[in-house]
């Protein structure tokens, strides 16, 4: 990592002695809050983009953003729209102006209701880093999804869920151009407190279908339709008189997935049988640290439509010893498989990351904080290791 340059302190020092008066709480509009605030940011990064190849460069950032919330009986509403700015001491190809939009809402869960459930859009275009492509993307994200729990007796619930995403990408060194669509659907049975009044199981059946034409290349790739089972535990799964507070959430499944003929995919791959495994463990050691444990086995699908079986574990450890301090540490290991490749791929990864926040004032904080990534491949591009350390500070009206 380079040293910090002088402009790079100058930039710091104003960020961080910039006073900032304490405000009024935001104004109010149709019953909720609105939040207005800005974030300067700057990155010393090894690696500027996910590969082998990519050198260091110093990163500023600046990211004006406004929020609103609303809280009521029937549902509860969040949005942000936010505008990254990002710049790059030697790397100009990589400077983006993005936009960022996400609404959501949330039919409060309770004994109550018998219809439960929190649907979502969001909409991104900007410049983003794709680790499973290993390169920066021009990209532009269009997406809805929607969750529903009905009770039909009173341990017994129909769940429901759906989602849209279309998605096209560019690189921005020109390496292809592509669009994706993909859809998803599923639902099943949901038994609560099933076993001993403090365990629930579920079961459903998820369906999902992408597209995805490459403009660079040529072709167009259609994945056969993806379906399969999924099993779940939640609730109390380990001893209460040993874990009083443990919250968990375990899901198990079976998926069918296939892939066209196109130029990185094995010929005649059919179809293949695989089995996915999710799972969570959240446990409050006390009024100040939470812990938390999850690890999931899925396929994914690559920004150029490339199926990858991911595994990964991480260890997270939130820690607030005082109201205007608070700390963030993880770990994790990751396996990524991409499994019809033709040349045989694996990649795996280790990170770790800290962060800490400091609230300087109510409405002034200052942010700290150091990512490692370590990515050991048979491929020579995905063969590197990467750290950045960003320094920020965020002023709320």
């Amino acid at each position: 990592m380079k040293p910090l340059s002088l402009t790079s302190l100058a930039l710091i020092g104003a960020a961080l002695l910039t006073p900032a008066t304490p405000l009024l709480a935001g104004p109010r509009f149709a019953g909720g809050d609105v939040t207005v605030q800005g974030t300067v940011s700057i990155t010393e990064s090894s690696r500027v983009s996910p590969n082998s190849n990519a050198g260091s460069d110093t990163i500023y950032g600046f990211t004006p953003a406004i929020s609103y919330t609303r809280e009521s009986n029937r549902m509860n509403l969040e949005g942000s729209l936010s505008f990254p700015v990002r710049r790059y001491d030697n790397n100009d190809s990589l400077d983006s102006d993005s936009i960022s939009f996400n609404l959501g809402g949330e039919i409060p869960f309770g004994a109550g209701p018998k219809l439960s459930g929190n649907w979502g859009v969001n909409y991104f275009d900007g410049v983003r880093e794709s680790f499973l492509t290993n390169q920066n993307l021009d990209s532009e994200t269009f997406s809805v999804s929607a969750y529903a729990d009905y009770l039909l007796q009173r341990r017994l619930s129909f769940r429901t869920r759906a989602s849209y995403n279309d998605r096209s990408n560019d690189g921005v060194f020109g390496s292809f151009s592509s669009a994706n669509t993909t859809t998803l659907f599923a639902a099943g049975l949901h038994a609560r407190e099933l076993i001993r009044g403090r365990i629930g199981m579920y079961a459903e059946y998820q369906i999902q279908e992408r597209k995805t034409d490459f403009i660079t290349i040529g072709d167009e790739a259609v994945d056969d339709t993806d379906d399969g089972l999924n099993f779940g535990i939640t609730g109390q799964i380990l001893p209460e008189r040993l874990f009083p507070k443990l919250d968990a959430d375990l899901s198990f499944g079976f998926t069918s997935t296939s892939v066209s003929d196109r130029v990185n995919s094995r010929p005649n791959s059919g179809n293949s049988n695989r089995l996915t495994l999710n799972g969570k463990l959240g446990y409050p050691m006390n009024a100040k640290t939470n812990v938390a444990l999850t690890y999931n086995r899925n396929l994914e699908v690559t920004d150029d439509d490339r199926t990858v079986e991911r595994s990964q574990v991480n260890l997270a450890v939130d820690y607030t010893p005082q109201p205007k301090l608070g700390f963030v540490a993880s770990i994790g290991m990751s396996s990524n498989d991409y499994i019809y490749d033709v040349d045989s791929r694996n990649d795996d990864v280790f990170t770790a990351t800290f962060s800490t926040r400091y609230s300087i004032r109510s409405n002034w904080s200052a942010n700290l904080s150091y990512n490692y990534r370590d990515s050991s491949s048979n491929q020579a591009i995905s063969d590197y290791d990467s750290s950045q350390i960003t320094l920020s500070t965020t002023v709320s009206y």
